[in-house]
């Protein structure tokens, strides 16, 4: 019997030190069987950089707001196409309740959008 494969996503914000990480904990706290997550950031310096082998091994890539897309078309454009925008402001410390309760409210509409497809 084969294993379905898990889908792989990163999340990237600037820094990676509050809204892309607690995406990645909330992911492997409540949705590991489907998901495979991991989160960066597009700063210097900070506990884990954007690379090539990150984009290459997400199999859907959200980030945060537009200047990380914008970042990854100036830097990997290749990898554009796997990009999505979730759409959350840089207000929120790490695992904040109202960042929880937005990734909540961000989940169920993708689900809700995705059965309208």
């Amino acid at each position: 019997m084969k294993i379905p494969k898990k889908t792989r996503i990163l999340f990237v914000c600037m820094a990676n030190t509050n809204r892309s990480p607690t995406f990645e904990k909330y992911f492997k706290e409540h949705h590991n069987k489907e998901f495979e997550a991991k989160s960066t950031g597009i700063y210097y310096g900070y506990p884990e950089q954007l690379t090539e082998n990150l984009l290459s091994w997400a199999d859907r890539v959200f980030v945060m707001d537009l200047s990380q897309e914008l970042f990854i078309d100036q830097h990997f454009p290749k990898y554009l196409k796997k990009v999505e925008i979730i759409g959350i402001s840089d207000q929120y410390y790490p695992d904040d309740p109202a960042l929880i309760e937005l990734i909540k409210y961000w989940i169920k509409k993708r689900l809700i959008l995705a059965s309208l497809k």
